[in-house]
C-alpha cells in the first residue's frame, strides 16, 4: 500500500520499514528485538509489537499535515493524538489470510485473533473506514482521494 500511495504523490512511509519504529517490547515497553526475530510462543506470550515514542514524534514531523504513517502497534494508542485522522483499512478474515500468507504461522495466528479487536478500537477512536477487501489499487486510489479530500 505504501508503494501505491507514493505512486500517487502521497508522502507516505510503512511503520514496519522505518529503522528503529517498530519493534518487538516487552510489558515494560523495552525493545527486545527489531522485526528479524523470529517469532516464537513464548516471544508471543511475553511482548507486543510496539512503536517507539521518540521516534513516532520524529516519522510524524517528517510526514508533515499530508503524509501517511502505514501500520498498526499494540501501544499505538499512546501516539493516537499526534496523527490529524485515523483511517481504518477494514479487512475480513479470509482477505488478511491472504495478505498475511508469507509471514511466520504464528505471527499470522497473532494477526488473525488481533483483527477483530483492532478494527473495533480503531472505530471506537474515530476512524475513518475504508474496505481494504478490494484490489489494492482501488485501495490507494479511494485512500489517496480521501487525504485529497481532507487538506
Amino acid at each position: 500500500m505504501t508503494a501505491l500511495l507514493r505512486s500517487r504523490g502521497v508522502r507516505a512511509l510503512d511503520a514496519d520499514e522505518v529503522p528503529g519504529l517498530a519493534a518487538w517490547m516487552n510489558g515494560s515497553g523495552d525493545v527486545v528485538g527489531d522485526g528479524s526475530l523470529e517469532p516464537s510462543p513464548e516471544l508471543l506470550a511475553t511482548c507486543f509489537w510496539g512503536w517507539s515514542g521518540p521516534l513516532v514524534e520524529q516519522v510524524v514531523g517528517e510526514l508533515g499535515a499530508d503524509g501517511v504513517l502505514l501500520g498498526i502497534a499494540v501501544n499505538q494508542w499512546d501516539f493516537v493524538d499526534r496523527f490529524d485522522r485515523l483511517v481504518l483499512l477494514e479487512l475480513d478474515p479470509a482477505t488478511q489470510r491472504d495478505r498475511v500468507a508469507s509471514r511466520d504461522p504464528l505471527f499470522r495466528e497473532q494477526i488473525a485473533a488481533g483483527l477483530p479487536v483492532m478494527q473495533a478500537q480503531m472505530r471506537t477512536h474515530g476512524a475513518h473506514v475504508v474496505d481494504a477487501t478490494q484490489d489494492p489499487e482501488h485501495v490507494a486510489r479511494e485512500l489517496a482521494a480521501l487525504l485529497h479530500r481532507s487538506r
